[in-house]
């Protein structure tokens, strides 16, 4: 077994001892995991440098990484639930259990409502970032005769206000340092938007480093000019660095902690969980797609390790996860991730004959459930999961896998109160972000996997756009609708909305070392859900706020005009706009009524769980009294 060794650092009753459903009390395991993986191993050989990874007498590469396990103290788990830390943050306590942002300020494992353990559910979270800031993994550089690798490294940034210097890191520490024998090789580019000629900058024109009362201080984080950057525009850093980790290695990470983990010889428990499945949103729903397209839910041994995998709000891309000079925490930068395939079934690359599938590697796949907000679809990537590249045939999903648009929601879920800003960042939007919440709809996505899994139930079928019933347009059908909505007084520039294109790497990209930028070359097509006369989406799971609706709900949003960019689209944000002559048409009484009703399809269907009726009443109640006082 890859697991060589648990270093248990500290091991404590869950929750205050208290007893959760009928799973009784829980303990918490936080220590760290060491691996030893054998280079040659077929398994591993797609892992990018492995082969030039030190190695110990054995011949074994060893790597080790933090983990965290929430597990019955007396009780064999129904199930064990693998979450893929996003940057180091885990997720679950968040996106499953409710635990608000406070609570989890003071504790990242916060119970929330307790909704996975009620549910019989252990939880392990797996460091497998090598610079996350939290949970993370320690790996070794690859070398070649001893000395470190070089090579280029590629940041995008856009600046929200006007600035003489940028930090260069991507959403997350600056992932390599600058070789600062080849400073002078490092080139910048300006554009206008994503799909705008990139101009190189004089290298004359900007530096490394910060300025800080006129002068300019040393750093190779930052990227300076006393001419200034301009806010919206986009700049793109290619500089060379010394020293390449075996990023790859977080994807083993993740497979071979799951074998750990089911075999049941972790610290505290003797029973294994009776199955995994393995859980990631936005970057982390991205990683999940890799290892699917990578086989690595089978082990060494080849075992299935991952009886489910569950990626959310990943669209239809890969990411920065198993190339030289990786970063696994790059957002919009056109990389290996970015590549065909998109959907899970084999199919051709129209666009450039070349024939592949996401589930290449399918002997005994795992089940599927790949589940994404309306803003994947306006990042103009998601479509690509379920239609040719085309864009004119609708591709079915495999008989092992489901795929499921949340309608009318957006990539970081409901924002209340109402509020131009997003938190992470602090940039601003022109709409009031989206307010609907799709809580509900990835819990009962969990359980209608694990039932399947189980034996127990076959899960509802895919609810996504398409082309044959006209459902799955492109983005420029979609905005024209909106050019006379009430409360619309700008819309996106359609030439500056991001998609995904066949690209040039270089000539090793297929080794997993990338020529940067890329060449992108033609454009896939970006294809949306239509709308119906009231501008809600008209296909996929629809929320009451959809079917009763009260206003607009969208998967886009647009730059604050003060940011720069104003006609490009705002990332992770949709809006939602609610309308004085739609909640006039009906008492709060009346509204909540046909909410029910709304709801009672949902639970039917298997969309919405019983348990969670109370949760969809008390979000109609809030949004009926939020719509009469923000209403237009």
């Amino acid at each position: 077994m890859a697991v060589i060794d648990v270093e248990v650092r500290s091991q404590s009753p869950y929750a205050n001892n208290e007893s959760i459903g009928d799973y009784g009390t829980f303990e918490r395991i936080d220590g760290v995991l060491h691996y030893a993986v054998d280079p040659n191993d077929v398994h591993n050989s797609n892992i990018v440098d492995i082969d030039l990874a030190p190695k110990d007498p054995a011949g074994k590469v060893r790597f080790s990484g933090d983990f965290t396990l929430i597990a019955p103290t007396h009780q064999t788990p129904r199930a064990l639930l693998l979450e893929v830390p996003n940057r180091g943050n885990r997720l679950s306590f968040r996106m499953f259990n409710r635990a608000n942002m406070e609570d989890l300020l003071r504790d990242p494992c916060a119970i929330g409502d307790g909704f996975i353990f009620q549910h019989g559910f252990a939880l392990l979270s797996v460091g497998w970032q090598f610079d996350a800031l939290g949970m993370k993994l320690h790996v070794p550089d690859a070398t070649k005769d001893g000395c470190p690798l070089q090579g280029d490294v590629i940041c995008r940034i856009q600046p929200s206000r006007s600035t003489k210097s940028m930090f260069v890191g991507q959403l997350g520490p600056a992932s390599y340092r600058l070789n600062q024998d080849t400073a002078d090789l490092a080139r910048l580019y300006e554009q206008a938007h994503p799909n705008a000629v990139k101009v190189v900058l004089n290298p004359s024109s900007w530096s490394f480093g910060r300025i800080n009362n006129k002068e300019l201080e040393p750093s190779d984080e930052h990227i300076s000019s006393h001419h200034g950057f301009s806010a919206g525009r986009l700049y793109t850093l290619v500089y060379n660095a010394c020293g390449a980790p075996v990023v790859g290695l977080g994807l083993l990470a993740l497979r071979d902690a799951s074998a750990f983990f089911r075999s049941g010889k972790y610290p505290g428990r003797t029973a294994p969980p009776k199955c995994v499945i393995a859980f990631g949103a936005s970057q982390t729903g991205r990683v999940l797609r890799h290892m699917l397209y990578e086989g690595l839910y089978v082990n060494e041994e080849d075992d299935l390790v991952l009886d489910g995998v569950m990626p959310h709000i990943a669209g239809a891309q890969r990411g920065d996860f198993n190339h030289r000079f990786a970063q696994p925490s790059s957002v919009g930068v056109p990389a290996c991730g970015q590549l065909f395939p998109f959907a899970g079934r084999t199919t051709a690359d129209l666009l450039t004959g070349q024939r592949g599938g996401l589930f290449r590697n399918n002997r005994d796949l795992p089940k599927v459930f790949q589940t994404n907000t309306s803003w994947e679809y306006w990042r103009g990537d998601a479509a690509l999961a379920h239609v040719s590249t085309g864009g004119d045939i609708d591709i079915e999903p495999v008989p092992q896998e489901r795929i499921y648009l949340f309608a009318g929601t957006h990539h970081i879920n409901a924002v209340l109160p109402v509020s131009h800003k997003l938190a992470h960042s602090g940039d601003r939007v022109c709409y009031p972000m989206n307010t609907v919440s799709y809580t509900p709809l990835i819990r009962a996505a969990l359980l209608n996997l694990l039932e399947w899994i189980e034996g127990t139930s076959i899960p509802p079928p895919s609810q996504i756009p398409r082309v044959a019933d006209g459902t799955l347009v492109d983005r420029k059908t979609v905005i024209g609708k909106f050019e006379n909505a009430r409360g619309i007084d700008r819309l996106p520039n359609i030439t500056a909305m991001p998609r995904l294109h066949v690209m040039d790497l270089g000539p090793r990209a297929s080794q997993g070392i990338c020529d940067f930028p890329a060449k992108e070359i033609q454009s896939y097509p970006a294809l949306v859900c239509d709308v119906g006369d009231d501008l809600n989406e008209n296909a996929g799971i629809r929320l009451p706020d959809l079917s009763v609706p009260l206003g607009v709900h969208t998967g886009w949003n647009l730059r604050h005009e003060d940011d720069g960019g104003s006609d490009q689209l705002a990332t992770f944000a949709g809006f939602s706009l609610f309308d004085k002559t739609l909640i006039s048409r009906k008492t709060k009484s009346m509204y909540l009524k046909n909410v029910q009703a709304s709801i009672d399809q949902l639970v039917e269907g298997r969309f919405i769980l019983e348990e969670d009726r109370n949760l969809l009443r008390q979000g109609a109640q809030i949004r009926y009294d939020l719509a009469e006082r923000n209403a237009i």
